[in-house]
């Protein structure tokens, strides 16, 4: 059991770092603050005068429980004393104090950041407040900046709103503020063991049934029966309406039933004593680290996904509200629907529905409203992108799972994609990712596996239909795949063996026809739909050679998305792997390069190129370099587990992942946040001042000349306060 002393050695020093780190950072309620950067900004042509009878204030959402002062920006105009006094308050129409502070401004005061600290308030977190100033005298003003660079409220002069924010910093008491991030921890862990029920078992007993004799690693299954599962909720939603017939909250919780009883019947023989000998194995076997390491990664991975948005509204920017409607009317009519009223005058469905229905699914199973299942799950499925990456990582570097733990940290991490998705609402493509990696490895299982044929092109077929329900784009960079690895992978192993490759393009084929039969009912749908006219518009239709340069221009800012030390360690993975002549490896490659080459394809009307789009590659490529850093992480560890303990390489990936983790924390921007907490103050005025049949004007524009989308909080009037307006989802 020396390894196992080991373990317990290194989680006791995390421990005592970590309570260390906490009493250091808590210390004493009254003499230690966390001072965060609210709004900072300042004019230094304008400031807002604080005079007898005309207060200054602000109103503000609190980040943090125990609020323990605000700072304002004071420029003191002359040199004699001054006293100030603040008042908190719960909103501007209120005229209760929950706290008065004074504070006296010395002669010769200069200008700065001055605090009025109060009693902690232990319940602050994402509490609205309005605090003002007032004061007997004259000769102080308050630093202020545009409107825009802060959302959560704005500036008062005379308990007037203005067009203005002023600049101000909160504090907080770091005792409280620690015990509630806990709380929200704990919160956090419970969403992701609802998760595991919802998004995992039902995956895993279809993988546990259909796959049966293939050894597989349990961070393996874990990330095959994701995408299993959201494959199953949208698939079955497609035939339910097919048949006529809307399951509801039904088909979660059967799916999760049937679930449970077929993994607990098929490990019905397994004894404690059994799980008791597996895992004094695991201690002392060489997947230890790797997979510890795994967890650290994962668990980093999704807590930091949720902290970010643990003060937002609803999710941001475009695309969630389209998403989010979509949930709503999955929510109201217990299923797939075709009428979009009464939050839209639409009357088809002919747009991708997978992360819609993941979201329904999660919403069904907790209660949430659909605006917070839809920020939960996108928040969840951009955790379940990077896991998803680790058995497909695993299969590339022949079962060394420092691949995997590799490609999860790298995607999960270190890129800043897919983590910035969140502030696109782009979830649909995030889905079809979590799901490709997934019918990746199933097809080639499917080729591979000698027994059971229809089986594992069964669930092959299954993830692939999946990943085409979540987002249309995803066939074109699955058949993408298929040709590089037949390249980099086929011609290797079947050489000139005609027998081989009719077997496995015969297996090929059993795939994509029983993917085909899955989306059947989706053809329907879409015949006469948008998606269909474009594609015949594409093949029809030539397209100019400026159009297709200009849509390549979009790969100057590559490192936007792929910052150059993870873009270069990747290119030179890629030629390790060529040189060493891993040509499946290598074939990654290729993969990247066929995609980009695909909207060239428009200038020999290729069928689909006119939808394939640099940018939507260059956000995907986190899959591709998360797989190439993977394998050569796998391959590194080789040599180096030569040299020091598996233990050592074990936690400078973890610190790599600590590191990460920080970056990641201001992931969220601010300028893509469209609904705050004043708008939800005004949907609920709108609801309880406006008549039912009202109708808003809200303003919009046209995203690259062909989207109608809202620009503000007023295009989810018809979604959070049941009013109509004139701009339609996305």
């Amino acid at each position: 059991m020396r390894r196992g002393r080991w373990l317990a050695l290194v989680a006791a020093l995390l421990l005592v770092t970590a309570i260390g780190a906490v009493l250091r950072f808590a210390g004493d309620r009254s003499s230690s603050s966390f001072v965060d950067s609210d709004q900072i900004a300042r004019d230094k042509e304008k400031e807002l005068a604080i005079v007898p009878g005309a207060p200054v204030g602000q109103t503000f959402v609190a980040r943090h429980a125990g609020l323990s002062g605000i700072e304002f920006y004071l420029l003191p105009e002359n040199s004699n004393p001054l006293s100030l006094t603040l008042h908190l308050r719960d909103d501007a129409q209120s005229t209760t104090d929950l706290a008065t502070v004074s504070l006296n401004l010395p002669a010769q005061a200069g200008p700065g950041f001055y605090r009025f600290g109060f009693q902690p308030a232990d319940n602050s977190h994402a509490r609205y407040y309005y605090a003002f100033l007032e004061t007997t005298g004259a000769g102080v003003g308050v630093g202020t900046a545009p409107g825009k660079t802060y959302l959560d409220g704005a500036a008062y002069q005379q308990h007037q709103p203005l067009d203005a924010q002023t600049s101000f910093r909160l504090a907080y008491a770091p005792a409280p503020m620690l015990l509630d991030l806990a709380a929200a921890i704990a919160r956090w862990l419970g969403l992701l063991a609802v998760s595991v029920l919802l998004f995992i078992v039902p995956g895993w007993a279809v993988l546990s049934w259909m796959l049966s004799g293939t050894r597989l690693a349990w961070a393996e299954l874990l990330g095959l029966a994701v995408g299993m599962s959201i494959a199953l909720y949208a698939t079955v939603l497609l035939w339910a309406r097919t048949a006529g017939f809307s399951p509801g909250s039904a088909l979660v919780w059967l799916l999760v039933a049937l679930g449970l009883v077929l993994l607990i019947w098929r490990h019905r023989n397994r004894r404690p004593r059994d799980l008791r000998q597996a895992v004094r194995t695991w201690l002392n076997s060489s997947n230890l680290w790797p997979d510890l390491t795994l967890i650290v990664v994962l668990l980093l991975t999704f807590l930091v996904r949720l902290l970010v948005v643990r003060t937002m509204e609803t999710a941001l920017w475009a695309d969630s509200y389209e998403h989010t409607v979509m949930t709503q009317l999955i929510l109201d009519h217990g299923g797939l629907f075709d009428s979009w009223e009464p939050y839209s005058p639409y009357q088809s469905l002919t747009v991708h529905f997978g992360f819609s229905t993941a979201a329904a699914a999660l919403a069904w199973m907790t209660g949430e409203t659909s605006t917070e299942a839809v920020l939960l799950t996108g928040q969840l499925m951009n955790g379940f992108a990077a896991l998803t990456l680790y058995p497909l990582a695993v299969r590339f570097a022949k079962g060394n799972r420092w691949a995997g733990v590799g490609a999860v940290l790298v995607a999960g991490i270190l890129s800043p994609m897919p983590a910035y998705y969140v502030n696109w609402g782009r979830f649909a493509q995030l889905t079809g990712q979590t799901l490709m990696p997934v019918a990746l490895w199933l097809t080639w299982e499917a080729v591979e596996r000698r027994g059971a044929p229809f089986k594992a092109a069964a669930v092959a077929g299954l993830a692939v239909a999946g990943m085409a329900l979540a987002y249309y784009r995803m066939p074109f960079y699955y058949v993408a795949f298929l040709v590089a690895w037949l390249l980099g992978w086929g011609v290797p192993h079947w050489r000139s063996n005609g027998k081989q490759w009719l077997y496995g393009l015969s297996r090929l084929l059993l795939v994509g026809g029983i993917a085909l039969l899955l989306l059947l009912p989706l053809a329907f749908r879409l015949a006469g739909g948008q998606l269909a006219a474009g594609l015949g518009a594409g093949l029809s239709t030539s397209t100019p050679v400026d159009a297709v340069l200009a849509e390549y221009r979009f790969w100057r800012e590559i490192e936007l998305y792929l910052p150059i030390p993870i873009l270069v360690s990747a290119i030179i993975g890629l030629v390790v792997s060529v040189v060493r002549r891993y040509w499946a490896v290598a074939a990654i490659g290729l993969w990247v390069l066929i995609l980009a080459a695909l909207p060239a394809g428009l200038l020999i009307n290729l069928p689909g190129a006119n939808y394939m789009q640099s940018f939507a590659t260059l956000i995907f490529l986190y899959i591709p370099v998360s797989l190439l850093l993977g394998w050569l992480v796998g391959l590194i560890s080789v040599p180096i587990g030569r040299v020091v303990k598996p233990l050592a390489f074990a936690l400078i990936l973890t610190s790599l992942a600590l590191w990460g983790t920080w970056g990641q924390i201001k992931i969220v921007d601010p300028a893509r946040v469209l609904v705050t907490r004043p708008d939800m103050q005004a949907m609920e005025w709108i609801q309880q001042n406006t008549p039912e049949d009202s109708l808003f004007l809200v303003e919009g524009y046209f995203y690259e000349g062909y989207s109608a989308i809202g620009s503000d909080a007023g295009w989810w009037i018809p979604l959070l306060a049941g009013r109509s307006n004139n701009m339609p989802p996305q």
